[in-house]
């Protein structure tokens, strides 16, 4: 009976976990699914930011914390405007499948429902100023920073 309670109690926590939009603050690890965010520096001024979020993250919320993301880090690092050298929007069908044993010890597997993952991957560069003429959209860090809410 012991076991029947921790796989109800299990999929319980699974449930409560899936009802929401994953959170700004969510770092992509095992035990968020692999949803969140992934930074990694790829040049002294540069970025590469990705970010999962579950069904309930459509593509604006997504891009809006990826926008936050870039400004946070370009301030930290001293630059006052930033811009996206590449960017690429995702919503993909995602299936999802178990394994378990039943009472006679026979391994099952099997698949469930399809899900959608909004993912948006950057590569962001921090300017210290803002050129002139350029062919793509330039954005300030403080203007970011004070008008992109990101907490629900």
């Amino acid at each position: 009976m012991t076991s029947i309670k921790k796989t109800f109690l299990c999929a319980g926590l699974a449930l409560m976990l899936s009802a929401c939009a994953t959170s700004y603050d969510t770092e992509k690890q095992f035990w968020s699914f692999g949803k969140g965010f992934e930074t990694a520096q790829i040049a002294p001024d540069s970025w590469q930011i990705s970010f999962v979020g579950n069904t309930n993250t459509d593509r604006a919320l997504a891009r809006k914390y990826v926008m936050r993301k870039s400004a946070e880090l370009c301030k930290q690092a001293g630059y006052s405007y930033f811009t996206f050298t590449r960017e690429q929007t995702d919503r993909d069908a995602v299936g999802q499948f178990g394994v378990g044993k039943n009472s006679s010890n026979d391994i099952l597997w099997g698949s469930s429902t399809m899900n959608q993952e909004t993912s948006v991957m950057v590569e962001v560069t921090g300017l210290h100023s803002k050129p002139e003429n350029t062919n793509s959209r330039i954005y300030d860090t403080d203007y970011i920073l004070n008008n992109v809410d990101v907490k629900g």
